[in-house]
């Protein structure tokens, strides 16, 4: 195993995934806090591993190949996350576990260099930011229950709006998809 800060940057975000669901599943609101700000952490060293990799010429096959692996366990965590809090139907987090699977497995098999789409990385980013103001909603909700604003956020949470979010992810992550299997 190649020890570059790249590579301990992705299997540091393996640990904050597990991490981060146990965290944000306890129900106190202040370890979903902590969850949120270990969601944050991920999230920078997403953009750190790669910019570090890249920079001082640290490129791995490792690194491509534990970088999207982290990020699929980070997003995944989150939006299971949400199915138990019944925020997204549970078909929504199979396609994007489905998606990920197969493209994990045809790098895997196909012993595959292709680096990561322009389109595959706005997926992430878009997803990244979703959670994240999902989250920012639900745990100001989580501390100020009784507050108007609360039940706005509440409202939008369990809203079309929310679920038409969700949606369009779901359809970008199916079109990087069909997108990546065209790549081959």
């Amino acid at each position: 195993m190649q020890f570059t800060l790249p590579n301990i940057l992705s299997l540091s975000r393996l640990l904050i995934s597990f991490l981060f669901f146990i965290l944000f599943n306890l129900k106190d609101p202040l370890l979903k806090l902590i969850a949120l700000i270990l969601f944050i952490i991920g999230s920078i060293t997403d953009y750190y591993d790669g910019y570090i990799a890249r920079k001082y010429n640290l490129s791995s096959s490792l690194g491509k190949f534990l970088d999207p692996l982290a990020d699929k366990f980070l997003t995944i965590a989150a939006f299971l996350s949400f199915v138990i809090m019944d925020l997204i139907p549970l078909w929504m987090l199979l396609i994007i576990i489905a998606r990920d699977l197969i493209t994990t497995l045809l790098r895997t098999n196909l012993n595959d260099s292709i680096t990561t789409s322009y389109i595959a990385k706005l997926k992430t980013f878009l997803q990244m930011v979703f959670i994240f103001a999902s989250l920012l909603l639900i745990i100001w909700i989580d501390y100020f229950p009784l507050l108007p604003l609360s039940l706005i956020f509440h409202s939008f949470l369990h809203s079309l709006y929310y679920d038409l979010l969700m949606f369009l992810i779901v359809l970008l992550t199916i079109w990087t998809l069909i997108d990546y299997i065209k790549s081959l």
